[in-house]
């Protein structure tokens, strides 16, 4: 995943390059299907494997929107009897995070911790996570 945000206006554009498409967090709430987009080949690739073009995806966040980035190995984390650690409890973590007033960092210090004990301290998969939260200055 790839993302730019321009801070000034709010304005995210994002290529996905094979991961999960991002969350977008709104009034306590992940709107479902909004940053939604089809996965690309990922970044890096020889030249002849590259896709031409990449397709970018924009979308204009409001004040106090939260972003969720990552990857599949978050969510497919398994625990002893092989039950997933799931996207419903993640974003449910992280939308109860958000309702209690947790900054952004907290909340992924707490989710990151969650995900470990799910998984017994052994990751399996690359996990990688990231939250922001856009808050445009006041002129």
């Amino acid at each position: 995943m790839l993302c730019l945000l321009d801070a000034e206006t709010g304005v995210l554009r994002w290529i996905n390059c094979g991961h999960p498409p991002p969350l977008l967090i709104r009034a306590e709430r992940v709107l479902t299907g909004v940053l939604d987009s089809p996965p690309q080949p990922p970044l890096g690739l020889a030249l002849e494997l590259a896709p031409a073009a990449r397709q970018v995806h924009e979308t204009a966040l409001e004040p106090g929107d939260r972003v969720l980035l990552y990857t599949d190995g978050v969510v497919e984390a398994r625990d002893r009897d092989g039950a997933e650690f799931g996207l419903d409890r993640f974003t449910d973590f992280i939308i109860r995070s958000t309702a209690s007033g947790q900054r952004p960092a907290e909340a992924l210090r707490l989710l990151i911790h969650d995900i470990l004990d799910h998984q017994r301290n052994q990751l399996r998969d690359d996990a990688t996570i990231v939250l922001f939260e856009w808050r445009p200055q006041r002129r």
